[in-house]
């Protein structure tokens, strides 16, 4: 009985480190990726509750409940997990039945008391064991704010930009809005946006499960949003004639900031949730290849000449200027139009022009490997109603 006993304590031990990595890494020291233990739930959870082919306000509520419901349950699976590993513990070290193990292991972790071990080493590791359920309680009490307050402050930023962007948000209503109340130029606007990014980026890379969290209201996509921002930035950097070696002018300086910020912020919020993203380049290294042959991206030459023909009272390109303008935009695009495309599949958002109403084929969440979640990159029609969300 000593093998069996001997590989049981290290079973358990095994089974108790990989969920105090797991918390660590989640709530202490986070790594921009789901844990083990984080991905393995969230993958379930997604079998369960999201069914892609059914369109009902039923399979639509259980969608929305998929991000919440998946980081509540988290605590209880880590204790849930610790209970086992030192049930495995107790019964290596002879403390009786498996059953017997068990018991001793849930009144120790939860602090009831009902099941007194005897002999000094039990009596040491129901200490043990009550601590880390104690500290799992207390970091799971100032985790769980945490997020919410992210998500809040990411709604509130939707908000703020609502009246500007649109809804859905637009990033031709938008640059018409900005110019038409005088303030297209004003670095103030552009600097809040910029700002709402970084806190986005921050929160939506370090606790991956945000970025699974259904938005207030279906009109009201962040990922759109965001999208809103850059190609608005991106549209009005295109008709400038910047360079490395020139100060940018000052009309553009608030749109380079957006995408010096923006850019690198989709990509790690994307890598951060799993999706197979490159890292992405500096907005210099783009500058430097305005003069390249322009790359292929989900907009269309004709889509932006289009745009820009809407926004001429706003832009003011002469015709012949587009062509190269459309190579500048197609450069800024390529940066970040992936990191959106997948994000949108990602969240099933609702359809906004030039963002979210091109997605890009997005699979589930893996559950027992850390390879990227499976993502079909090739342009679809530009949709108007919600992706079909993975297999």
């Amino acid at each position: 009985m000593i093998v069996p006993r001997a590989v049981a304590v290290a079973v358990g031990s095994g089974l108790t480190a990989a969920v105090l990595i797991s918390a660590l890494q989640t709530v202490v020291l986070p790594r921009q990726r789901f844990t083990r233990i984080a991905r393995a739930l969230f993958a379930i959870s997604n079998r369960v509750l999201v069914h892609p082919e059914r369109n009902s306000a039923a399979a639509d509520n259980l969608r929305s409940l998929y991000a919440p419901l998946a980081l509540v349950t988290l605590p209880l699976i880590w204790m849930m997990v610790v209970t086992m590993g030192f049930s495995f513990i107790f019964w290596g070290i002879d403390t009786g039945s498996a059953q017997r193990s068990f018991e001793v292991s849930g009144s120790s972790l939860f602090t009831l008391g009902f099941a007194e071990p005897t002999g000094g080493t039990r009596i040491w590791l129901t200490f043990v064991e009550a601590t880390i359920g104690l500290g799992l309680v207390a970091l799971m009490i100032g985790y769980l704010p945490t997020v919410y307050a992210a998500y809040r402050e990411r709604e509130k930023g939707v908000t703020v930009l609502r009246p500007f962007a649109g809804t859905p948000p637009s990033p031709f209503e938008f640059l018409k809005r900005v110019h038409r109340t005088g303030i297209v130029d004003d670095s103030s606007l552009w600097r809040a946006a910029s700002n709402w990014l970084l806190e986005v980026d921050q929160s939506h890379a370090d606790f991956p499960a945000l970025s699974f969290f259904p938005e207030s209201s279906k009109e009201r996509s962040w990922v759109a949003s965001a999208g809103c921002i850059l190609d608005a930035a991106a549209i009005l950097v295109s008709t400038s004639d910047v360079t490395t070696e020139e100060r940018p002018p000052e009309e553009i300086r608030g749109p380079m900031l957006v995408l010096a910020y923006g850019v690198p912020c989709v990509g790690r919020i994307g890598r951060s949730a799993g999706l197979p993203l490159e890292a992405t380049p500096s907005f210099a290294d783009l500058i430097s290849r305005f003069s390249e042959p322009p790359p292929d991206v989900s907009i269309s030459s004709e889509e932006y000449f289009d745009a820009v023909e809407r926004l001429d009272p706003v832009l003011l390109v002469p015709a012949a200027d587009r062509p190269r303008c459309w190579q500048r935009y197609a450069w800024i695009r390529s940066s970040y139009d992936r990191p959106l495309c997948a994000l949108a599949g990602l969240t099933s958002a609702t359809s906004a022009p030039w963002s979210t109403d091109r997605p890009a084929a997005v699979g589930r969440p893996r559950a027992l490997t850390s390879r990227p979640i499976l993502v079909e990159w090739t342009p679809g029609p530009v949709r108007t109603g919600p992706v079909d969300r993975g297999r």
